[in-house]
């Protein structure tokens, strides 16, 4: 059922046959069903403002503001199927509003059929001057209405068809409570290709984040890359179905996927939204001049900072305006790598996590709105995800419970230093092995000292992808492998090259006697320059010069570390399996390492071991 506003003629679509008969089996199959009153809305409502103000409005004929679809609604039927046509436009969203009851297929023809008359009548007798106050006073009651004979659903169905000439659609079908501060969301996204689809999504899901006995708003919106194209929508509703129905109901997988947010986990970097989060107030609505940035957020960022955790931005406003906010809060040299735009911001994430060469199972994000937490959540749930609610705890989280060291406290710094040398590399001509040589990388090997323990701790608990055993040490287990009779020996490499400091990069402890490397771990922003070809070339040399003929390595599979793999196999390394994920990564010593020349490896382990002893 749709609100009572002047729609365009009936429209019925021309569908093959096949698709005319799976209308009619979901019908069949029907026991009873929800009438929900959707309406044509806006995602970004800002009304009143935004009729003068965004530039997507459209005035309407109807006197009804802005047309969010590009042709309107499109009613029309097939049999006992009731169809709607529309074309979204930006922003244009399905809405309408919870709870509702269920009514029997005659039932809801009939609802269906009564409100057709009553609209109709609305719409051709009543005078201009009232019509508006009319349709909305009849909108209430379809609304009321739609409440009573409330039963339990066994799902929420959404019938679409889509013609050959359209790529997929894709959309989110977001059920968000409007009863003053009650939480939850439920989020999932759809997409529908060419010809008939049918997706059931079953109530337990729903009602395990949002209570469907009390109010709440649900919205049916496509993502960008689906405006402009038209789909037809058969039921979209709550049901309950016949005994029949296991013919017709799809095997499915759970709809939303929840961020492990275990205590264990560590963040490297948190994505902030701008508006009502990192300041107060809407740029795109008050300007600069009207925004009031938060000075809590300031000092959280400036403390996570300090501990080394990486800040950047996702934000759905314009750039040169957001950046220009930031330069003068005094904020923009904090974000690395912002994503400012239209976009969905699970898109924007996605490519700072590509720049900044991060997991994504270390990011955080945080944002005030709830639709934008549950698309980043629905399409990353690798991504921890929380609201502006959480800002008080922030700094106390154990998500960002991190050793402290001089690395951490410059890791931004760091970062900033290697948007130059990208930008260097890819102002040159030449090719990447001639440009790294030209940086003049040079690497130090150490013994692990009392000096370094906190940064080799932080490297052990952060290192997740280039962790070839998995392992993490804690500090006492760092501080055994400084003693004289340990088997084991630790090592800390640092980095630098010709644009700055790297610090600290690579951990290895090394059971000399065996050549066998229990643990290797490296940090991501030192991969792929030739560093690890560097460190190994030196380990084998080590081993080789004990009389060793090849040099192993223990591999333990995590559910994050296959980088290593890949890094190891680009080193030549082969893999003997032992138990199901482990095993050992052999090389002989004697085979050179290609490009480890391209950087200069000094050794101080000797220095080092000296001055531990002294």
């Amino acid at each position: 059922m749709f609100e009572t506003h002047e729609y365009p003629e009936q429209c019925v679509p021309e569908l093959p046959e096949q698709v005319v008969q799976r209308l009619a089996e979901l019908r069949g199959a029907v026991a009873s069903q929800s009438l929900i009153v959707w309406g044509e809305h806006c995602s970004e409502c800002a009304a009143t403002a935004c009729y003068s103000s965004c530039a997507f409005y459209t005035p309407r004929t109807d006197d009804l503001n802005c047309g969010r679809f590009a042709k309107r609604v499109q009613k029309g039927r097939i049999g006992q199927a009731r169809l709607a046509t529309m074309t979204f436009r930006k922003w244009g969203k399905l809405y309408g509003l919870g709870p509702v009851g269920l009514l029997t297929p005659a039932g809801a023809e009939r609802r269906e059929r009564i409100d057709e008359l009553i609209s109709g009548a609305i719409l051709t007798l009543v005078p201009s001057v009232a019509l508006r106050r009319m349709e909305w006073q009849s909108n209430q009651r379809k609304i009321r209405n739609s409440r009573r004979f409330v039963a339990p659903a066994d799902a929420f169905v959404i019938e679409a068809w889509l013609a050959d000439r359209y790529p997929a659609f894709s959309f989110t079908l977001t059920i968000i409570p409007t009863a003053g501060t009650d939480a939850g969301l439920f989020q999932e996204s759809f997409e529908f290709g060419a010809g008939y689809n049918r997706r059931f999504v079953p109530t337990a899901e729903i009602s395990s984040r949002v209570d469907l006995t009390k109010p709440y708003s649900i919205q049916i919106e496509p993502f960008e890359d689906s405006i402009g194209r038209e789909i037809t929508f058969g039921l979209t509703e709550f049901v309950n179905f016949r005994h029949q129905a296991d013919e017709v109901l799809p095997t499915r997988a759970s709809g939303v996927k929840v961020a492990d947010q275990s205590k264990e986990r560590k963040a490297k970097c948190i994505i902030w939204d701008l508006d009502n989060t990192v300041w107060r107030g809407t740029l795109a609505e008050d300007g600069i001049e009207g925004l009031w940035p938060d000075p809590a957020v300031k000092a959280i960022i400036e403390e996570l900072d300090r501990r080394g955790i990486l800040h950047s931005v996702a934000s759905k406003n314009d750039p040169e305006p957001a950046l220009a906010a930031l330069d003068a809060f005094g904020l923009r040299e904090y974000f690395l790598y912002p994503q400012i735009g239209w976009g969905p911001k699970s898109e924007s994430i996605q490519q700072i996590a590509a720049l900044l060469d991060v997991g994504l199972d270390t990011f955080v994000f945080l944002d005030d709105q709830a639709f934008e937490r549950g698309e980043v959540g629905e399409r990353l749930p690798q991504v921890t995800v929380l609201s502006d609610a959480d800002l008080p705890t922030l700094l106390v989280n154990p998500l960002f419970d991190v050793p402290i060291t001089n690395e951490s406290a410059n890791r931004r710094k760091m970062y900033l230093t290697d948007q130059i040398r990208k930008s260097a590399f890819e102002g040159s001509a030449g090719d990447y092995i001639d440009f790294l040589r030209g940086c003049l990388i040079h690497v130090e090997a150490s013994r692990l000292s009392p000096e370094v323990i906190e940064r080799a701790h932080e490297l052990s608990q952060r290192t997740n992808q280039l962790n070839v055993s998995g392992r993490r040490y804690s500090r006492s287990q760092l501080l055994a492998l400084q003693a004289p009779e340990s088997p084991m020996a630790a090592y800390l490499f640092s980095c630098r090259d010709r644009f700055g400091e790297y610090g600290i990069i690579a951990m290895c402890v090394l059971d000399e006697r065996g050549a066998q490397v229990e643990s290797f771990m490296m940090s991501c922003r030192v991969q792929r320059k030739c560093v690890e070809q560097a460190i190994f070339a030196w380990l084998a040399r080590k081993c080789a010069a004990a009389g060793s003929a090849n040099l192993s390595v223990i591999y333990s599979q995590t559910k994050r570390n296959e980088p290593a793999v890949r890094m190891l196999e680009a080193l030549e390394f082969s893999y003997v399996p032992g138990s199901p994920g482990a095993g050992l990564f052999v090389r002989s010593t004697g085979k050179p390492f290609a490009h480890a020349d391209v950087v200069v490896l000094q050794d101080r382990t000797e220095s080092s071991r000296d001055a531990n002893a002294a």
